[in-house]
């Protein structure tokens, strides 16, 4: 493995407290598949992240003043019961004569008042469990100072020197036994002398003066009854809730479990002392309670003195299962010697003009990393399964209306489709809140999913100004997932036990929310295009929303799919074919654009950061588009204007899945250009040292393109529908050769390596089901059968 030769000035590392400054250079191997960096945190959004899915750890990885943030990915601080919509579908008809008469603002209003909420109401919000603060009794002048993160084992890794020899912190999440093991290791026997106390977070100061209040305003208010404690070989954390309600959470209970190899350990209060120890294993686990009286501690305890205590058993048995999903896929775009590079000299060296393909890579295998390690039971909210403060950017929730989606948007391409079974199993958790919300507000059956939601699924992202009550294609997106999970997978079990009937109630809602306009075409109302304005007006609430359109016509055409294929809702079909009869087309511009809104009454606002009117296009194309070219023109133009509009310097508008939705348009159009435009911001605007992803420019810890990004390069180079596979659908020309390897496809195949140069494209595939298939590269299209199980390669002649 090469070496990279790191220099740097130890004593100017960015929040690493007790450093003396010395002059160092050191070899360090980079990992094969993950990164190196030569700067600690200063913050806990510039942390090295480890997860099983369950538990998260953020690592400062600061070499004298350690601390680890510990997360659980159920910690949803209680805010007290949730609040249920009242049942005021009886006023609907008023909300809708308002739209009628263009006084939008007024509707936006009626719906909040009828609401009873005093404002805009978060679901529970996602909190830290507690800090690890460890003390380290070295010389305070170091060198050699070096982090890292393997994405193969989910292994983070801080290493220093001083005029002792070397040490280090090595730390995972396990997968295996479900607990974080950490690894701390000298120069020799007797070389490591430390403390370490388990207490509640502490937020960071550079997070700002206001943060660290609110954060403080917030604990004082929710957590309560906080206990720690230091016994001869562990440390204890505990604390209450003080807004529990029946069903949250009610107390946190956490334990390290610390082991000296040739040391002593002692407990002074709260603390507790290694001595003269060869190396530190200390073992950490977090239980949640539902019933207070009832406490964890001991069984936790109990497991952790059960596993072996040997950190490197631990990790082989958690890389096993955690490599399992991480290898599955590669890109190589030739990053060459670079991928020896620190994440800091990657990011400076990346330039609009020229990206830097190392970094390209490893930002791809990062944000696969993320996701996987972020998926347990339930799926990534806004910060994955990692969070520093108690005031979390919107509450670190599911944000259902554009950053769950494209948090998930790679993992069944990307060849992991059993995560996206945390993502349906707690959609369909959270079913009986969205048949409430589409009775009491809309007076239908089915259901209706909010535009955020954590541990209830009420519709309370309402306000005067925000017309989140309105938006009614939620459901029907949840359901594009259901069924693009049997699409990858083949599973008809899933089929028939899950994906139908949620898509059933999905559909539902629309039988009975929809009515006819004079035109005979369908009136969507009220409605919200997520988040946006037309610019003549002063309210989010609408009318014909072009993506609940959109979503509606996915989710009808995918229930006469289905329902055909298992011979079932015979009596329905012919009722679902008549409503896509009568659904409004999609309405192009004076200018030649497609409109976020299908009516000439109200008026585009392309500033906006969200790209819903490019729905149909996420996650391909459907037929109406595609064999409309004036349609297909109009989403082309669309996508320029909003991609003009971020590169002209209009940037304030843009966050970063914004930037995901039109590239995976572009995609879906085969237009390379225009995806390749997407992707250069996305690289270079959007990721910090530690490979962590951000909402906005190099700032707000955030998952959403950790699964976008993957998702618009995979969709550059393989397009799959059942049946036909299109190779380099959207292949920039900067990328001349490349591979990729693993990628899955709608259809039960994999694409075990794809492999393009100057003149020839080779590509392998394997079929589950024997299968005839139309392969589609380079302007050729070619019928192939492909046997079950057996891999098979073709080469195509560019």
């Amino acid at each position: 493995m090469k070496k990279h030769l790191i220099s740097l000035i130890t004593g100017i590392l960015g929040g690493a407290p007790g450093m003396a400054p010395a002059q160092t250079t050191t070899a360090f191997p980079a990992p094969e598949r993950g990164f190196i960096s030569s700067t600690p945190a200063e913050t806990w959004e510039q942390g090295l992240i480890s997860g099983n899915g369950t538990i998260g750890a953020n690592v400062m990885s600061r070499p004298l003043r350690e601390t680890v943030i510990f997360t659980h990915e159920r910690l949803f601080l209680p805010q007290g019961p949730p609040h249920m919509p009242p049942d005021n579908a009886a006023r609907l008809f008023e909300i809708r004569q308002l739209i009628d008469r263009g006084l939008y603002k007024q509707a936006t209003n009626l719906q909040f008042d009828l609401s009873g909420q005093a404002g805009f109401m978060y679901p529970d919000p996602f909190v830290p469990a507690f800090d690890l603060n460890i003390g380290m009794n070295t010389e305070q002048t170091i060198k050699d100072y070096v982090r890292s993160v393997d994405f193969q084992t989910g292994e983070t890794t801080v290493h220093w020197a001083d005029s002792r020899g070397v040490y280090e912190r090595r730390l995972f999440v396990s997968r295996a036994d479900g607990v974080a093991v950490m690894l701390i290791t000298g120069p020799g026997q007797g070389s490591v002398n430390c403390t370490l106390a388990l207490s509640p977070r502490q937020v960071d100061e550079k997070l700002g003066a206001r943060t660290l209040k609110q954060s403080e305003e917030v604990f004082k208010e929710h957590v309560a009854k906080v206990q720690t404690r230091a016994e001869k070989s562990c440390l204890t954390y505990k604390n209450t809730f003080a807004k529990a309600y029946p069903g949250s959470i009610h107390a946190l209970e956490g334990i390290a479990w610390v082991l000296a190899k040739g040391g002593t350990t002692q407990a002074e209060g709260e603390t507790l002392v290694v001595a003269g120890a060869e190396q530190v294993l200390v073992l950490v686990d977090i239980r949640l309670l539902y019933d207070p009286a009832q406490s964890q501690l001991e069984i936790s305890k109990q497991h952790l003195v059960g596993l072996e205590p040997d950190y490197q058993t631990l990790l082989k048995r958690h890389a096993a299962i955690h490599g399992a999903l991480f290898k599955r896929v590669r890109l190589d775009l030739g990053g060459g010697n670079d991928r020896q590079l620190t994440t800091e000299e990657l990011l400076a060296k990346s330039t609009n003009e020229q990206l830097n393909h190392a970094l390209i890579e490893k930002e791809f295998d990062a944000g696969r990393y993320n996701i996987i390690s972020a998926t347990g039971q339930l799926p990534p909210n806004l910060q994955g399964v990692w969070g520093g403060t108690y005031v979390p950017g919107w509450a670190s929730d599911y944000t259902h209306n554009g950053n769950v989606p494209s948090a998930i948007a790679s993992m069944l391409m990307g060849n992991t489709p059993e995560l996206m079974l945390a993502y349906t199993s707690y959609i369909e958790s959270i079913v009986p809140w969205l048949e409430i919300n589409a009775k009491h507000m809309f007076g239908a059956r089915g259901v209706v999913l909010p535009s955020r939601s954590t541990t209830n699924g009420f519709n309370n992202a309402l306000a005067d100004d925000f017309a989140g009550g309105f938006w009614v294609g939620g459901a029907a997106w949840a359901a594009h997932f259901f069924y693009d999970y049997y699409l990858y997978t083949g599973d008809r079990k899933f089929l028939t036990e899950h994906a139908l009937p949620f898509m059933q109630k999905a559909g539902l809602f629309f039988e009975d929310y929809l009515y006819e306009g004079p035109d005979g075409k369908y009136v969507f109302s009220p409605t919200q295009s997520p988040e946006n304005t037309p610019k003549n007006t002063n309210s989010q609430g609408t009318f014909n929303a072009t993506m609940d359109v959109a979503a509606a016509k996915e989710l009808f055409h995918n229930l006469i799919k289905a329902s055909e294929l298992l011979g079932t809702n015979r009596d329905k079909i012919p009722l679902w074919q008549t409503m896509l009869s009568k659904m409004p087309d999609y309405l192009i511009s004076e200018e030649g654009f497609v409109k976020e809104w299908i009516t000439p009454k109200l008026t585009d606002d392309l500033n906006h950061r969200h790209s819903s009117q490019l729905y149909a296009l996420y996650d391909g194309i459907p037929d109406e588009i595609a064999q409309n070219p004036k349609l297909k023109a109009a989403f082309t133009r669309m996508i320029e204007l909003k991609l003009q509009r971020h590169w002209s310097g209009n940037t304030s508008g843009f966050m970063s899945f914004g930037l995901v939705q039109l590239g995976q348009a572009s995609t879906s159009l085969g237009e390379a250009g225009l995806a390749y435009q997407a992707l250069v911001p996305l690289v270079n605007r959007y990721w910090l040292n530690n490979l962590a992803s951000m909402h906005n420019h190099k700032s707000l810890f955030n998952m959403d393109i950790s699964g976008g990004l993957p998702a618009v390069i995979i969709k550059m180079l393989v397009a799959s529908e059942p049946g036909r596979l299109k190779l380099l659908p959207a292949l920039p020309a900067v990328w001349p050769a490349g591979e990729i390897n693993g990628v899955r496809c709608r259809g039960q195949i994999e694409v075990t390596r794809l492999k393009w140069e100057k003149n020839l494209i080779q590509v392998s595939l394997i079929s589950g089901p024997e299968q005839t298939l139309t392969l589609e590269a380079a302007g050729t299209s070619q019928t192939i059968t492909l046997p079950a199980g057996k891999e098979i390669t073709v080469e195509i002649t560019k």
